[in-house]
């Protein structure tokens, strides 16, 4: 729990590095960057920033607005960029891996064949679907920050979530025919998001 404490935190000085955000900015900008790789919820931002800010790595200030509520805003002091780049050369934690999925394939048997066919189509319209948003964002990213300092760092992370997306369905492809093999040359089913069987 404290590791994924001070991963929380550490994620959003990062978003406060690149400009100063309120709650609400962390996490849209969030959700549309590192949320591809790494996922925090409003009930984990608000609480942090007030961490950050009590422990000095942050600084809130109250941004008034014209015809518009006030909003409370933070950004990175010194002492949070510091510390920023202190969590950055530590090795990173690895978590140990979890996927209900693979857990229902490997209990699996001819009963559940039908069901798990439609789970693996699911999952390979869900990559293509990402492989689709990765091309849209990169594409962004040549146009809008071309030349940003960071452009290849992010494009880094970007191509983890293009191989990962490629590998997977290459995986889903290759888990259908070794199913529907074993289930006789069943047509594949058009109830990819149905649960139960019938």
């Amino acid at each position: 729990m404290a590791r994924r404490s001070n991963s929380t935190q550490y994620a959003i000085l990062g978003m406060l590095s690149l400009a100063p955000m309120s709650g609400y900015d962390v996490r849209k900008e969030a959700a549309t960057s590192i949320g591809h790789f790494w996922s925090e919820s409003y009930g984990q931002i608000y609480p942090a920033l007030r961490d950050l800010a009590s422990r000095g790595l942050a600084r809130r200030r109250t941004e008034r607005r014209a015809g518009r509520p006030e909003r409370q805003v933070y950004e990175i002091t010194e002492r949070g960029l510091d510390a920023l780049q202190v969590w950055k050369v530590e090795p990173p934690h690895t978590s140990p891996a979890r996927n209900e999925l693979l857990l229902k394939l490997f209990f699996g048997d001819e009963r559940s064949t039908e069901q798990n066919v439609a789970w693996i189509e699911l999952l390979l319209a869900e990559e293509k679907h990402r492989l689709r948003d990765y091309g849209a964002i990169r594409r962004q990213l040549m146009k809008e920050q071309r030349h940003h300092p960071s452009l290849r760092f992010w494009l880094i992370t970007l191509s983890y979530g293009v191989h990962r997306s490629r590998s997977l369905t290459r995986w889903c492809r290759e888990t259908l025919s070794a199913l529907r093999g074993s289930h006789g040359g069943t047509e594949p089913t058009r109830a990819a998001g149905r649960k139960g069987t019938r």
